[in-house]
């Protein structure tokens, strides 16, 4: 039975679209030049980052792969850099397991050649470490091991904006000044639309002002998805006409969890039922699948009343919001930007704003505009 997963980040024949995105990230890249992608969630962004490791490190590159939302403190964030960087020799869970130890680690053999020439990586076992000192060196490491190996090292941080929840300012500082002077490697950041990651690149009294190219992921091509309903439709042996795909596509948008959770759903309702579902059905499943996620989406927007209406007319007028806000007493332009640092909105190729998730826009309609 073929693979169908939404919501868990996919590589290799599982990955679809964002070749233009994944071309124009390389180069950057191999040319030495930092990369920021900035989507909103559930965009896709982990597995666009995982997609453009493998392909590097296909050719024979060093990668690595840090999870900052996964790293919630100083020495963590540091442990996860070092494992990253040395399981370009199959030398990580080596690591991890004698880390406590000292002792551990200077009698394995593998890991002995390492600390011959990062001998810092010892201070891992002490029971109170700089770890002001050992972050540092531990971001120093990631280029340091590529130059002693006379490799290119392509490191990325996924969800960098919660770097800022360790210690604000001054961790963004220590990571430029040592980026900065780094002479093998190259680094992809990721992170949703938040402000949290505007101030880190965007802002101009942030460290890392036009440090690296910013890249804004959009919608995925509808082609590249309807290709793969067609295969997997075909795969499971199910009768579907092209204009059932495209109602599903023109729905979605192209975003990437929703085309695939409509997918999955699409195909467990032929397995039960015996049947394509109605797209009116498939709808109200998705809506009930997702029901806790748009019910939050919708508490936390309610927290500033102009938001609220600014989405309510975004959902009802579309392109018409400036007008309809102000009508209403409302700061449109303070409240567009709200929900652009939320990534709740995008703004469209005709100046105009749309919603990112057009599920949350369809449950807005039934739910909030109807109540």
């Amino acid at each position: 039975m073929l693979r169908i997963q939404a919501g868990n980040p996919v590589t290799g024949t599982d990955f679809i679209g964002r070749e233009d995105e994944i071309n124009q990230i390389i180069s950057f890249l191999k040319m030495g030049q930092s990369v920021v992608i900035l989507a909103p969630r559930r965009f896709g962004k982990t597995s666009l980052v995982l997609e453009i490791l493998s392909r590097l490190g296909s050719s024979k590159n060093y990668t690595a792969f840090v999870d900052v939302f996964s790293s919630p403190t100083i020495p963590l964030l540091s442990t996860h850099i070092i494992e990253s960087v040395l399981k370009n020799h199959k030398l990580d869970r080596i690591f991890t397991k004698s880390r406590h130890s000292a002792l551990a680690m200077i009698k394995n053999v593998n890991l002995k050649t390492v600390l011959d020439d990062f001998e810092f990586i010892l201070g891992f076992a002490e029971r109170e470490p700089d770890r002001w000192q050992m972050l540092g060196e531990s971001i120093d490491f990631v280029d340091n091991f590529a130059i002693k190996q006379n490799k290119a090292m392509y490191c990325a941080f996924d969800e960098f904006g919660d770097i800022k929840k360790l210690n604000g300012d001054k961790i963004t500082k220590l990571f430029r000044s040592k980026i900065q002077q780094h002479k093998q490697s190259a680094y992809l950041f990721s992170g949703s639309y938040e402000s949290v990651m505007n101030t880190i690149f965007v802002d101009k009294s942030s460290p890392f002002y036009r440090f690296a190219r910013i890249i804004r992921l959009g919608f995925i091509d509808k082609d590249a998805f309807k290709a793969k309903y067609q295969y997997y439709f075909d795969s499971y042996k199910i009768n579907y006409k092209d204009k059932f795909i495209n109602k599903i596509l023109n729905f979605t948008q192209g975003h990437p969890y929703y085309s695939q959770l409509a997918l999955q759903e699409t195909i467990i309702f032929h397995t039960l039922n015996l049947r394509l579902p109605k797209f009116s059905e498939l709808q109200n499943i998705l809506e009930n699948t997702e029901r806790s996620y748009l019910e939050k989406t919708w508490e936390d927007v309610s927290k500033k009343r102009e938001n609220v209406l600014a989405l309510l007319a975004l959902s009802k007028s579309g392109e018409k919001v400036y007008s309809v806000l102000q009508n209403q007493g409302i700061n449109a332009y303070r409240a567009l930007q709200s929900l652009l640092s939320t990534g709740l909105i995008s703004k469209t190729k005709g100046n105009g704003y749309h919603l990112n998730d057009p599920l949350l826009e369809v449950w807005i309609r039934k739910n909030i505009l109807k109540a």
